[in-house]
């Protein structure tokens, strides 16, 4: 490029945002060889100013406020300046505009790049985008390959996902289709030169990472991703940041880069949930992880939290010993030297036969596929389910030989472990499923583990129709309501319930449980915190990439249960009901708990 610039006398080049420019430091690069370059997108300006780099992929100045804004003009531009927002917009206008009429050379990158035209397709909020390559020369398109489609169609119907995904509008206010060489009202021709970028893209097409180059760089994992939210992309990234962070510095950087902060991830699958292009980034991620176990070995917590029905089914051999002994004061001390936190304390066990003893027999139509906190810790969830199943009119029956789900071993990247657990199970449900039988759950975790994991980490038919057949028993108790074939009693009429929906009900199905609880007269307080922070066994490991973090994504949540006062507090997440009571010091029940169906 260098010889391209010198070649056509260029000293003085505006830039359009791009990340494919970042990613290789065309700027520095530029810079060291004498060059003028200006970014012309207001965020990146600043960053430029500063010396700073972005920290989101759409708003990459999202972490300056006004002020900063202001200072930075000031101290840089010598322009005078407050803080209004649309007083730094116009003295930003008048600074930019001097620059696009001096430089001698465009840079951007491209959103898109359509084969059949060669037009190259750039969307921005700002004019910049569409001002910066007509006025020069010389225009340069620097992109990814995997930023070319087909014709216009392919495009138009990616534009439509990356506006709404990326910023809720239907269509940016500016989106340009640039098809070169452009000719300037003097008749002069632009020339144009079109730099395609590989840097992993190639190889990845053939490897497990192939599926996060559908990424349209809408940033909304970011923006759903508990962890970013409370981090940012300086510290949740490096180039790209967040979730799809992860994987593009894995194609880019190799997964050794990645896993230098992919432990922020906390598997909690709300990225996978809303990203447009149905990247299933959570568990890609947890590939990612398990490419640099070989590099870094299993931490002594990560072993201790993947082996958890193992520990339980050991502990619950003599329940009182051993809730007598996580509670005293013999375990703080030890807790650390095994990388847990000695401020979250383990769960009371319970007897597992009490769980066994009050379940069905296997005539039924139901298949309970358990979690461990269930069927250790907290039987009466079971009951509570056998009672309900019975209310709708059916026995519902435990497979003893089923064995955990395996979320720990996916969390910290032990793939072949889940995929071990998830042959076992595959097999036994299967055996069920094939006779007609439905799957239900209580735990949410246990959902996603069967709708979203299994059919990609062991696919088969089987895996698949176990996914579509499996459900949570409030969706069974929602389904017969809406159908009319029973109705909900309503004892407490007006009692007041703060509702918490997990994470990953969110990424599976509706939660079916706050329309359940106002049918059955609650006045229900749902909440809107979209994390609370545990992810899993993620809340129990010592320090910064565990329970401080977890406190941390959590304080929101907590903050609404103290506000909420007295009242019943309810989830169907065994692991936020631990976080609550841990954060807000609030007990909850289960959902099933509150409901009583008649026929």
């Amino acid at each position: 490029m260098v010889a391209l610039l010198r070649s056509h006398h260029v000293r003085r080049i505006v830039k359009s945002k791009s990340m494919t420019t970042e990613e290789i430091g065309l700027d520095d690069y530029l810079e060291r060889d004498g060059f003028e370059i200006v970014s012309t997108d207001l965020g990146e300006r600043a960053i430029q100013l500063a010396g700073d780099k972005p920290a989101h992929i759409v708003a990459p100045a999202i972490h300056f406020t006004r002020e900063d804004f202001a200072r930075l003009f000031r101290e840089k531009e010598g322009a005078q300046v407050s803080s209004d927002p649309e007083e730094i917009t116009k003295v930003a206008r008048t600074l930019l505009r001097a620059k696009f009429l001096r430089a001698e050379a465009a840079i951007s990158g491209a959103n898109l790049l359509i084969a059949e035209t060669g037009t190259v397709v750039l969307v921005t909020n700002e004019g910049n985008g569409r001002l910066g390559p007509s006025i020069p020369g010389l225009y340069i398109s620097v992109a990814g390959v995997e930023k070319i489609v087909r014709n216009t169609s392919d495009a138009s119907s990616i534009l439509e996902l990356l506006a709404r995904s990326a910023t809720g509008q239907s269509l940016t206010v500016y989106t340009t289709f640039t098809t070169p060489p452009q000719v300037g009202a003097d008749g002069h021709r632009q020339e144009f030169y079109l730099i395609l970028i590989d840097n992993g893209r190639l190889s990845a097409t053939k490897d497990f990472l192939a599926p996060a180059l559908k990424c349209i760089r809408c940033g909304a994992c970011l923006n759903t991703c508990p962890t970013f939210n409370c981090l940012g992309g300086h510290v949740f990234g490096d180039i790209y940041t967040g979730p799809m962070g992860i994987l593009w510095t894995s194609i880019t950087q190799g997964v050794d880069r990645a896993n230098e902060f992919s432990d922020l991830c906390i598997s909690c699958g709300l990225c996978s949930s809303v990203c447009p292009t149905e990247i299933p980034l959570a568990e890609i991620i947890s590939d990612v992880k398990s490419r640099g176990m070989n590099h870094r070995g299993r931490r002594i917590s990560e072993k201790l939290l993947t082996s958890v029905e193992k520990l339980d089914r050991a502990t619950c051999l003599s329940p009182p010993l051993w809730n007598k002994l996580s509670s005293s004061s013999l375990a703080s001390p030890v807790m650390p030297i095994l990388g847990l936190d000695r401020r979250r304390r383990a769960p009371g066990v319970a007897h597992p036969l009490k769980f066994l003893d009050n379940l069905g027999t296997p005539d039924t139509t139901l298949i309970y596929f358990s979690d461990v906190f269930a069927r250790y810790h907290n039987p009466a969830i079971a009951i509570h389910a056998k009672r309900v199943s019975n209310e709708l009119g059916h026995n519902l029956y435990f497979p003893t030989s089923q064995v955990e789900a395996g979320m720990p071993y996916l969390s910290y990247g032990m793939v072949q472990s889940a995929r071990r657990i998830a042959k076992k199970n595959i097999g036994l449900l299967w055996e069920y499923v094939n006779l007609g039988y439905r799957v239900v759950v209580t735990e949410p975790t246990a959902l996603y583990i069967l709708r979203e994991v299994y059919p990609r980490i062991s696919p088969s038919k089987e895996a698949d129709a176990i996914a579509s057949n499996s459900c949570s028993l409030g969706s069974l108790v929602l389904e017969a309501v809406d159908s009319g074939k029973c109705k909900l009693d309503k004892p407490s009429i007006g009692a007041k319930v703060f509702y918490h929906s997990p994470c990953h009900a969110r990424a599976v199905e509706k939660t079916p449980y706050s329309q359940l609880l106002k049918l059955s007269g609650y006045a229900v307080t749902e909440s809107d915190v979209t994390c609370c922070g545990m992810g899993g066994t993620f809340g129990y490991k010592k320090g910064a990439l565990g329970y401080d973090l977890s406190m941390v994504v959590g304080k929101e949540l907590f903050e609404q249960l103290k506000s909420f006062g007295e009242g019943i507090v309810t989830t169907d997440s065994s692991v936020c009901s631990i976080q609550m009571s841990d954060g807000a010091q609030k007990t909850s029940v289960h959902p099933l708990q509150l409901l009583k169906v008649m026929r």
